[in-house]
Parts: structure tokens; sequence; C-alpha cells
């Protein structure tokens, strides 16, 4: 039974911050132990999600050697920065405040750090700047006292630039006003051009020429006579043949 027991602690991984158990053979396990009484010793050799309960008989533990807890081991860091800061000057305290701001867990002690520095420098820069503060006329402040002393003159300039603002919009809807009158005279001037235009060609117009005479085709009639024959009866008389007719056309 005892071998046995001693190959499963040999087989169990060590576990990186755990309590360290010094064995009756001179060997050391790790684990985290969770029972303690005069008769055994409860470890829990599990890793991770996984538990893993061994008891073991009281006298086969020599001595158990408990590991610090984070918790703990950042207290001690945060005790042995304070016995420094407790002998140095504002620059310590400023320090050590800092350091408890990277923390994350130690913002109260991070303020206790910062006033003490400042009671012993009330104008030391660095730490009113991790504070927050602002400097108006040579004196610290908070943010919220900084606007409160500021608020007068914010509020009077503030006044200043909506009287600007309003005289904007003013002078804007002036000149609204004046391009829509301004418009309108336009428009009316474009009307009366437009109808000057249209006069003016009205008289420059020139009237279509009169349509071509028709055509009219002349048909001459030239009359001819005719003179007496030797053949012609011998009766003494001449006789005049009637005229002849040659109708000729031309153009």
């Amino acid at each position: 039974m005892r071998h046995a027991l001693t190959m499963l602690l040999a087989l169990l991984p060590a576990l990186a911050g755990a309590d360290i158990l010094h064995m009756a053979d001179g060997t050391t396990r790790q684990g985290r132990v969770v029972e303690t009484t005069d008769k055994e010793v409860v470890v829990d050799f599990g890793h991770g999600s996984v538990s893993v309960l061994v008891r073991l008989p009281r006298e086969q533990v020599v001595r158990i050697e408990r590991k610090a807890t984070p918790n703990a081991t950042l207290m001690a860091n945060y005790m042995a920065r304070l016995g420094k800061a407790m002998k140095g000057t504002a620059d310590d305290w400023h320090a050590l405040g800092l350091w408890c701001l990277q923390q994350r867990c130690l913002n109260d002690k991070a303020a206790e750090a910062f006033a003490r520095a400042l009671a012993l420098d009330p104008d030391h820069a660095d730490t009113h700047t991790a504070l927050g503060h602002v400097k108006i006329n040579d004196a610290w402040m908070t943010r919220k006292e900084a606007v409160q002393f500021l608020a007068p003159e914010l509020e009077e300039a503030a006044k200043l630039r909506e009287l600007e603002a309003l005289k904007q919009v003013e002078e804007a809807k002036l000149d609204a006003v004046t391009a829509q009158k301004r418009a309108k005279e336009t428009e009316a001037e474009l009307a009366n051009l437009r109808k000057e235009n249209a006069d003016l060609r009205a008289r420059l117009a020139v009237p279509p020429p009169p349509p071509p005479p028709p055509r009219v085709i002349y048909r001459p009639i030239i009359i001819y006579r005719d003179r007496p024959r030797p053949d012609s009866p011998g009766d003494g008389t001449h006789r005049e043949a009637p005229p002849r007719t040659r109708e000729s056309s031309g153009d």
C-alpha cells in the first residue's frame, strides 16, 4: 500500500505555486493542501479543473511548506514598497501610487499614496498629472474645479458666440430677401427684353415674294394675200382670192 502511494505521488505532475510537502523518505511533492489533521493530510494533486484528492498518513509528511497565494504575494510587495516610501520623498510616494494603479486592484492604495505625495510637495506636477489635475493661473485643481473656475468666462464667450451666430442669421435672411427682390426684377427685365425682341423681329420681317404670273402662250395669226395669176380668166377683172391663213405658234 505504501509503495503504491509513493508511485502515485511520483507520477502526479508538480503544480506551480502549490504547497510543498516534505516526505519522510526525503522526497518532496507539490500539491494543494486541503486539510490537515493529526492523523492525515488531504492533498489535491489535480490540475486545472480536475481534482485528485489523496489522503496521506500524517507520519509520512514531515513538513508542509505552504506557498503564498497571489493576493498574499501582492500584499507583500505592497508592504515592501510602502516601507520604502515612508522613508522617502514625494517621488517615492508617487512611484508607489503608479505601481498600485498598475495592479488594477489597489486603486484605494494608489489614492492614499498620491495624497501622501501631495502632502509632502503640494506642487508635485507628476502626482497632479496622474490624478488628472490641471494647472490654471499657477494653481492645481481638479477638472470639475477648473470648469467652475472658468464658468463665467466660458459663459461670456458662449454668449458672444451666440450673438455672432444670430447676427449672421439676420444678415443671411436680409441677403435672401434682397436676392429674391433682385430675382423678380431680373425676371421682369427679361420679359420686357423678350417682348422688345419680338416686336423688332416683327418690324424687320420681309414679306414673302409674290407668286410668279401664269405662263401665257400667244398664237399670232399671219394673213397672206394672193397675187393675180397669169392664167386667170381674161374678163378684165381682177378678183381677189380669199385670204389664206396660216397659224404659227410662238412663245
